[in-house]
């Protein structure tokens, strides 16, 4: 299903209503490119991908805009996305793309002389922009001989580059667009020949975790699944194959509501519970519950506000819903779209399990007993030093009300990237979960991940683990940012504090902890080493061995809490209670036209189905021109008075919510057309019939021909110039220059082309400069007759007599060169300096000055 950004404005000025038609004036004949029928450039190839649904409109989520002066057919992975013959009409498709090799090709076709397809990629980490790196490749059709072009892992080093050129307003032959994505930073990009009639143009990018983790491929070996429901999820998740598990964009219940009382004694537990104490930021709105790891009631008293009662009865029917998921190695779970909401999902990767080499993306996962302390974790990482888990990476995730944090125990090659982890919880005693993050005996890398409403724990390192954190931003944290004990190595760097309220770093025993290049705002906060407060650490840890990107300091803290999370930044945080679902599709629509057996008609018809609630309109472009809005079924509309020529239908259908989905389209050819009648409106300054003397510029003039293309032009003296500018669906002719011959000249222009052509016949006459005229007096320009037959209301007024200041600056401004005439005024000399001897007994001569102004006429004798 293919969806729309907005299609120009100026464009769309040809609205009708009903079945009523237009004139030919408001559609004009554009380049349609016809697409090649041969296989090795996608020829029988089906339009179609699992991984494009539309959910949203061009801009509002990850997916690829493209735009080609002439037609295309687009393919990610080898599936072809989208394919078009109009030139010049925009298209935006919904895409979610997957960790790993994304390879991008687009097969351009191009009539008119000129080509180029315009790009940009919209990935939830970043864009991509054509014509903006070496990395687009591209090769004629004529050197291409299959198409393994379109595949993963191709070879391209026999491809060249694709050069970028043009701006994005308007295509390589002059056509304005719009509708592209908003400021975008894309070129236009062809093979180097604008001659090249079908051309490749590749791309090829990664999804990939940086850091620690950026070997992780996760399920990339096996299948993709598109789930349809929990517990599609989770049977996936356990399952022993390499799985790429795709989720459709949406909200998942995964709560399993059981009494906490029973499942602890069940597990040899003891609860504890507590009401919130007067000093506590939810007092008297919540009550305190905790889980023990023992049976024993002393347990209990730890870190509680009052002492508790040994146990929650069952009678108090306190329930839990975490829904505790272990999982497999080779797994990748992935949401569509702006991103999945997993809610009460607990998602474990232990050694016990095998678990390794995971990828989670695009996902916000909440709601995992946000009433209880450690009573699980939203996703966590359970390996030993000596039986780590291996490969993980997490990867903008959305995190709130979970009761135990996001525990990493014992892992090599982990990164966790544009996490959003929200504390704050309206749930506990404290106004925030207590438990964040805690790192033990792991390779670790936290990078551009926002910690907000943070109790503390941000994280706690401790064992053998090695840890890098870069670019990370916090907004208020109540205990301790990053503590280090055991072996711990912590190199904390490039990142942005703000209300660090009671410490940054707590560093204890044989812990190393580098806190360097860091920003801190409105804090608190202090250094501590085994207790004392110190200045910042400096020690020696690990350097890493992977190249990362410190993002720009001075925008970090705007720039990481935009891109962190779900969705990046086109998703949110769902609501506590939002209700479960898969998000509404964009309708679907197609288009048909059929002509007329009326000169110049064409009759178009659509189908359009919403996929949930009802179709407020279709809109009919022919080319890029709107040529109907239908409100109501049926959605059909009668074009007539079209030029002949070839032309290029879709049709915009526009639910109730407002998503938009753009047609397929359907060509259709006008062969009887409406009559064209050619048309020659004089334009500028100059009279179309003039009188000068040799050796003076004509006053220039113009004409503007519309209904044709071509013209001819005959009778005209040497020395005037004919030159023409396309000026919308109008050509206008300038005449100027200087006539190099005397006499009088009968001339002709008609246009060429038009059933019905127009012509305009015209008089100049140059006269010759008379024998006997004084050498010392200067000729003043007869001005141009406006007698050329056409109405008063076309002719511009005249330029006006020279002023006397301006006789005397022109006399007594220096020759630049000269031009002799004999007496008949054929030419006879040009040239910088006088000749010392005529060319002729007697001489026309010509003074110029540098502007090119007549400073001096008269005769001369050898």
């Amino acid at each position: 299903m293919m969806n729309i950004g907005v299609l120009g404005k100026a464009m769309a000025t040809a609205l009708v209503a009903g079945v009523f038609g237009i004139a030919n004036s408001a559609v004009p004949s554009t380049e349609v490119a016809p697409l090649p029928s041969d296989e090795k450039f996608g020829g029988g190839d089906k339009i179609g991908s699992p991984l494009m649904r539309a959910t949203y409109n061009g801009g509002e989520g990850p997916g690829i805009w493209i735009v080609a002066d002439g037609g295309y057919r687009l393919y990610l992975n080898g599936e072809l996305l989208a394919e078009d013959n109009q030139a010049g009409r925009v298209r935006f498709i919904p895409y979610t793309f997957l960790p790993g090799e994304n390879a991008l090709s687009v097969v351009t076709t191009n009539k008119d002389g000129k080509g180029g397809v315009l790009v940009q990629v919209d990935e939830i980490e970043k864009s991509y922009y054509s014509g903006q790196t070496t990395d687009w490749k591209s090769k004629p059709g004529t050197s291409v001989y299959n198409n393994s072009w379109k595949l993963k892992g191709r070879d391209l080093s026999q491809w060249g580059g694709a050069y970028g050129y043009g701006s994005v307003n308007e295509t390589p032959s002059g056509m304005a667009i719009s509708g592209f994505a908003p400021n975008s930073q894309s070129k236009w990009v062809y093979t180097g020949n604008v001659a090249d009639e079908v051309a490749l143009i590749l791309f090829t990018f990664h999804i990939k975790a940086e850091g620690f983790g950026a070997n992780t491929t996760g399920g990339a070996a096996g299948k993709t699944v598109i789930t349809s429901d929990v517990n599609e999820i989770i049977s996936n998740l356990k399952s022993n194959e390499a799985v790429t598990i795709v989720v459709p964009e949406g909200t998942y219940d995964f709560r399993d509501f059981r009494n906490a009382a029973t499942d602890a004694a069940s597990k040899g537990r003891t609860w504890c519970t507590s009401a919130c104490g007067s000093s506590d930021a939810n007092y008297g709105k919540a009550t305190f519950y905790r889980i023990v790891f023992s049976a024993t009631q002393n347990a209990c008293e730890e870190n509680l506000t009052e002492r508790p009662i040994s146990a929650v009865r069952e009678s108090d029917n306190v329930q839990m819903w975490g829904n505790w998921i272990t999982t497999r190695a080779n797994k990748s779970l992935i949401g569509m779209g702006r991103g999945a909401n997993l809610r009460g999902a607990q998602i474990a990767a232990r050694s016990n399990e095998g678990a390794g080499n995971q990828i989670y993306r695009n996902l916000a996962i909440y709601d995992g007993n946000p009433h209880l302390v450690e009573a699980g974790d939203g996703l966590s990482i359970d390996g030993t030093a000596s039986k780590p888990v291996v490969n993980y990476w997490a990867d903008h995730i959305s995190y709130k009300w979970i009761s135990d944090g996001f525990d990493i125990e014992g892992v090599k090659g982990a990164t966790v990237s544009y996490l959003d982890y929200d504390g704050a919880s309206e749930f506990n005693c404290w106004g925030t979960d207590p438990y964040m993050a805690l790192v033990k005996d792991a390779e670790l890398t936290y990078g551009n991940v926002y910690w907000h409403n943070t109790y503390g724990r941000v994280p706690k390192t401790y064992g053998t683990s090695t840890l890098h954190m870069y670019n990370n931003v916090l907004d208020y944290n109540r205990f301790f940012v990053v503590g280090a004990s055991g072996d711990a190595q912590v190199l904390y760097e490039n990142s942005y504090f703000n209300r660090a309220d009671n410490m940054i770093t707590d560093v204890s025993e044989n812990a190393k902890v580098k806190f360097t290049n860091n920003t801190v705002e409105n804090s608190k906060g202090v250094h501590k080493r085994n207790g004392a407060t110190v200045s910042a650490p400096n020690d020696n840890v690990f350097t890493p061995s992977y190249n990362y990107v410190l993002r720009n300091k001075t925008t970090l803290k705007t720039d990481v809490p935009l891109n962190a999370g779900v969705g990046g930044r086109f998703g949110k945080m769902p609501s506590y209670n939002q209700a479960a679902g898969v998000s509404k599709l964009a309708p679907e629509v197609s288009v048909a036209a059929a002509t007329s057996s009326n000169a110049g008609e064409v009759n178009l018809s659509a189908n359009a189905k919403a996929s949930l609630g009802s179709i407020s309109y279709v809109e009919f472009y022919i080319g890029n021109t709107m040529v109907n809005k239908a409100t109501a079924a049926p959605y059909q509309a009668k074009i007539t008075g079209l030029a002949k020529g070839t032309y290029s239908a879709v049709a915009i259908a526009t639910d109730n919510s407002g998503l938009k989905t753009m047609s397929s389209y359907s060509t259709f050819e006008i062969k009887d057309a409406t009559p064209v009648a050619a048309a020659l409106g004089k334009r500028g300054a100059g009279g179309s019939t003039q009188t000068i003397t040799l050796g003076d510029s004509i006053v220039p003039f113009a004409y503007m021909m519309t209904g044709a293309k071509e013209y001819t032009i005959t009778g005209m003296p040497k020395g005037i110039v004919v030159a023409s500018e396309q000026l919308g669906d109008s050509i206008k002719i300038n005449f100027s220059g200087i006539p190099t011959e005397a006499g009088e000249f009968n001339w002709v222009l008609s246009t060429v082309g038009a059933d019905s052509n127009a012509t305009v016949s015209r008089k100049l006459t140059v006269n010759a400069i008379p024998e006997g005229e004084s050498s010392s007096s200067e000729e003043a320009v007869e001005p141009a007759s406006s007698e050329d037959g056409i109405s008063s209301s076309s002719e511009a007024p005249d330029e006006g007599e020279i002023t006397a200041i301006e006789q005397k600056l022109l006399v007594n401004a220096p020759t630049a060169y000269y031009r002799i005439f004999d007496l008949q005024g054929k030419p006879l000399y040009a040239g910088e300096f006088k000749p010392s001897q005529l060319p002729a007994e007697k001489a026309i001569v010509v003074e110029y000055t540098q502007t090119g102004s007549i400073k001096k006429r008269y005769l001369q004798v050898r």
